[in-house]
Formats: C-alpha cells, sequence, structure tokens
C-alpha cells in the first residue's frame, strides 16, 4: 500500500531545517528507522520499541497517547502504522497546530515494507536535497538486501505445505496477504494455509490441513540455544500422525524481530531459508 505524509500550517520543507525529531508509533518503524542509520533522531516511542535505545521517552501508541509530552518533544515527523479504522482525529489536529509531518504506512506484506522503505526519504528530506540523496541511497541499498534476502540463493529449498504458527492456545498462523506468507514463498516454500492472512485455527483444524511442515515463528530474544523443544511447543498434536510430525519437519524460527514487518526481515529470511533447507535436505 502507498504511504502517505501530511503537514498543516508549514511545508513539509519548514521540518526539515533543523534536526529531525523523529516520533515513531510503530516498533516496525522504529526498527526500520535503525537501519536507516537514524535511529539517533528519534526522540519519541512507543512501549514496544525494542530495537532502539530504551532511554528514548514512550509517548504511548495510537490508542494511548500523551500528548503533553509529543508537544514537549516538538518532533518534525510521526511515523505512524495506522489501524484500519485510521489515524485518531486528535493526532490528525494537533500536528496540524504544531506544524508537525506525519508519515503513515500499512504494514500487512513485503510490498508495504518496501514501500515505506522507498518512501522515507520524501517524507523525511522535504526539500533538502542533500538528505534525500543520503536517505535515498541507503532505501536502494536496504531494498536489494531486502530481494536477496527472500531468495532462495540457489539452495535446495523444502517447497511442501508448510504451516507458520506464531501461537498455539489457540493455533494462530500466517496466511496469505501477510509478510510471512510472502517471505515464505519467495524463498521456494508453499504455505498450508490457502486463505487468511493471520488465522485462528483449532487443533481439528489443523489435523485437517495435515501440513508436511510446521515452523513456529517466535520473537525470542534469549540465546538460541535456548530455544525451546519444538516439539513441546507443538503441545497435544505431537502424539498425532501429522505428517510433519512423523518426519520431523517441525522447527523454531527464533528471531527478535519475527514478528516486525521491517527491514529487520532481512535477517529473519536467512534464518527461515536454513529451516526450509534442513527440511529438503532431511536435516532438521
Amino acid at each position: 500500500m502507498t504511504g502517505c505524509s501530511e503537514s498543516a500550517n508549514s511545508p513539509p520543507q519548514a521540518a526539515n531545517e533543523a534536526q529531525l525529531r523523529l516520533v515513531s508509533l510503530s516498533p516496525a518503524i522504529s526498527r526500520t528507522l535503525k537501519d536507516f542509520q537514524i535511529g539517533n533522531d528519534i526522540v519519541g516511542r512507543t512501549p514496544w520499541c525494542e530495537s532502539i535505545d530504551q532511554a528514548i521517552p514512550v509517548v504511548g501508541d495510537l490508542y494511548n497517547l500523551d500528548y503533553e509530552m509529543l508537544i514537549r518533544l516538538n518532533p518534525t515527523h510521526i511515523l505512524v502504522q495506522p489501524p484500519a479504522t485510521g489515524i485518531d482525529e486528535a493526532l490528525t489536529t494537533l500536528a496540524h497546530e504544531q506544524g508537525w509531518v506525519i508519515g503513515q504506512w500499512r504494514l500487512d506484506d513485503i510490498d508495504d515494507i518496501e514501500t515505506l522503505v522507498q518512501e522515507l526519504p520524501g517524507v523525511l528530506s522535504g526539500d533538502d536535497r542533500s538528505m534525500l540523496g543520503a536517505l535515498s541511497s541507503k532505501a536502494a541499498s536496504l531494498t536489494n538486501e531486502l530481494a536477496m534476502a527472500v531468495s532462495p540463493m540457489g539452495k535446495k529449498i523444502f517447497d511442501g505445505r508448510t504451516l507458520l504458527v506464531v501461537d498455539f492456545d489457540p493455533v494462530m498462523s500466517f496466511g496469505p496477504g501477510s509478510y510471512l506468507h510472502d517471505m515464505l514463498v519467495s524463498l521456494g516454500g508453499h504455505n498450508a494455509l490457502e486463505s487468511g492472512s493471520y488465522k485462528s485455527l483449532s487443533l481439528e483444524d489443523v489435523i485437517r490441513l495435515n501440513p508436511e511442515a510446521i515452523v513456529f515463528v517466535k520473537p525470542y530474544k534469549s540465546d538460541p540455544s535456548e530455544t525451546p523443544d519444538p516439539l513441546e511447543l507443538l503441545g497435544p498434536l505431537r502424539e498425532t500422525n501429522l505428517e510433519a510430525v512423523v518426519t520431523g519437519r517441525i522447527a523454531v524460527l527464533s528471531h527478535p524481530d519475527a514478528l516486525l514487518p521491517s527491514t529487520g526481515l532481512i535477517e529473519v529470511a536467512s534464518s527461515l531459508r536454513d529451516i526450509l533447507v534442513s527440511f529438503a535436505t532431511g536435516d532438521p
């Protein structure tokens, strides 16, 4: 989807006469700003923006904003991943009054992430050609890295029906229209879920799907050696004759950015590729 920016009493270039002062209301956007190497320009964040300096003041989130804190921070830009209902009118009004630029992007699939990367330079730089050039160069580099990351890289990839599971009580899975589905398919895999970008399944649904492989997607931050046994995560289904259980094609994709639709997927895709290669070679 196409992102957009807006400001009111002052044009975007006016917001860029001084150093950038960014408020990020999205953990995914914060992670992407870090890859743009402008994390030091973030002056406000949500409680869930864990990829950036935790000393940065928390301003709340889209559903519970501290407007007094926002005014004190006086950002040049507020960057948002809006809900389906759109941005709160109070935030839009305040930004209009203060001359802040709002940049907003839906981040559902990989195309959305690429759009964020490509549009950020223009939203942040306004008429500052020097800034635009530097950010555009970084955007091009990140776009290329993302494209390479979600390619099979000439390796043998397991292409059987794979279920991407986030939670298991109930079972929550990623399907078409989600960034994890896009990553799986781009790498050469096949999603066992044929509809629903983020879908709740019963254990009976999983048994009917009978996936040939199951990948648990978890944002673990601990040492990889401490990642739990995937069979334990499978719960009661580990006692069934699911094809994934019989063949042992069950794994945990463990990465702090696994559930962030951001440029952090460059590293996440590499981990998923390794899992699919191990499934293909029979060495899970």
